[in-house]
């Protein structure tokens, strides 16, 4: 094959509270058009059997099960050749035309035949065509006039509403849903079916009868972003769709083309959006939340936010009594007082994270031989994903510039899920890391540009 089966993406991931720059590998997906060359009434002909969306891969083996299983042939002593077609016309076309010669004794009932097959001749034969077929469709919107922005908070809430309106999922388990929401979160319709091209299809057909039109609504489905729910959704409008699982590369493809926002993984408290992120409007810390450098009053409630950081982050790991002995050690109120003359002489910054007067997270920063290094970052279990510790780095990067670092490092815990939230993709941070070949990993350097 010249492609592989997987194409990696420039993502947003949203988190609770955080947005971060990332990046995701997808499975590709391409349409692969079968074709039979046979002997039909004594001469030589060439028939289209069907266009199938496929991973590319295996193509041989797809061709033969297809003809196999739908009784074209009865065994492989059947076929005397297959091989890729290229069109003299499309020289530059991946291999997605597969040709399977059979002998001159196998008989094929084409009439038959078309009884049984669906072929798309609007998608073509590569995903580059299925695009530009999409695009010179006369029906087919190049752009959406009107612009809108949606909040995380209520993209999250879609599939909980979703799911509450699948009267028949609830009673089987086994079909498939479209639902189309306004950009306020209102539910619109919803439809079902065993097919989720089928559940789309109804949607949009009752939209339609209703004299509904799709510029300011959302789209969510159960399954994955395949290409064609995608195509759908462009042909019919819609600007931004949401689905429980992953897209395929083509999906992603196509959205970007038309300027769709495409969100996958759509789950309670994150999804990934891989085109038009300006649709979701950036996360806002909560107003009650604060930031300031360490004061001696933030000491016992620093020791509680630790225990309970560790106790999340260990509990599969230590016991409860092992885990207070680890934060007695370091963050007994007498052990954070002892940095005080540090902190105040600039050796070290400490800075805390308050939800009014309680401390939430805490991080402290100080010297080594390398650079400025991150020490310690810690939240309360309840304030992951809502952006506390990435401002809380924010600050730490502060004071690197302020104090003129060449370099700036971080040192995170293996298994402190917590601390590997807050990976940075630009700035100081950088989100690839190395083992070092202990428990800690150490994020690769960067020099300061910033300044």
């Amino acid at each position: 094959m010249n492609k592989g089966s997987i194409q990696s993406f420039e993502i947003h991931k949203v988190h609770g509270g955080t947005m971060t720059q990332s990046r995701d590998v997808l499975a590709v997906e391409e349409p692969l058009e079968i074709q039979v060359a046979c002997f039909e009434q004594g001469f030589s002909t060439v028939k289209s059997l069907s266009v199938t969306m496929r991973t590319p891969s295996h193509d041989t083996e797809l061709a033969i099960g297809f003809l196999f299983t739908e009784g074209i042939i009865k065994s492989l002593s059947d076929i005397h050749d297959i091989h890729y077609h290229f069109p003299s016309t499309q020289k530059n076309q991946h291999q997605n035309i597969i040709r399977v010669v059979l002998k001159p004794t196998v008989q094929v009932d084409f009439k038959k035949l078309e009884r049984h097959f669906y072929t798309s001749s609007s998608c073509g034969v590569c995903g580059k065509a299925s695009i530009n077929a999409v695009r010179l469709a006369d029906t087919c919107p190049t752009r959406w006039k009107e612009h809108f922005a949606v909040s995380p908070e209520l993209i999250y809430s879609l599939p909980e509403t979703l799911r509450q309106s699948q009267e028949i999922f609830d009673q089987t388990g086994g079909l498939h849903a479209a639902a189309l929401f306004d950009e306020h979160g209102k539910l619109l319709r919803v439809c079902e079916d065993v097919g989720r091209h089928n559940a789309l299809d109804k949607l949009i057909g009752a939209e339609l009868l209703s004299g509904h039109r799709f510029e300011r609504s959302i789209l969510l489905v159960s399954g994955r972003a395949s290409f064609e729910l995608v195509q759908k959704a462009v042909m019919a409008g819609i600007p931004m769709l949401c689905a429980v699982g992953a897209p395929s590369s083509l999906a992603v493809e196509l959205a970007d083309e038309f300027d769709m926002t495409l969100i996958g993984f759509l789950r309670p408290n994150r999804f990934n959006i891989y085109t038009s992120d300006w649709r979701v409007k950036k996360p806002v810390l909560n107003e009650r939340i604060t930031f300031r450098t360490f004061e001696p009053k933030d000491a016992q409630s620093i020791y509680e936010t630790a225990l309970q950081s560790f106790q999340e982050t260990y509990k599969n790991v230590f016991s409860p009594e092992m885990i207070e002995q680890m934060v007695c050690k370091d963050y007994e109120p007498e052990s954070l007082m002892a940095l005080l003359p540090k902190i105040q002489s600039g050796e070290m910054c400490f800075y805390v994270a308050l939800d009014g007067e309680r401390v939430i997270g805490f991080c402290n920063f100080g010297f080594c031989d390398k650079g400025l290094e991150l020490r310690r970052i810690y939240l309360r279990p309840e304030y992951i994903g809502k952006g506390v510790g990435k401002r809380l780095l924010e600050l730490g990067e502060n004071f690197a510039l302020a104090t003129g670092s060449e370099k700036y490092f971080c040192f995170v815990h293996k298994q402190n899920e917590i601390g590997k939230r807050f990976y940075f993709k630009n700035g100081f941070f950088h989100n690839d890391h190395e083992d070092s070949g202990d428990q800690w990993f150490m994020m690769k350097e960067l020099k300061s540009n910033h300044r």
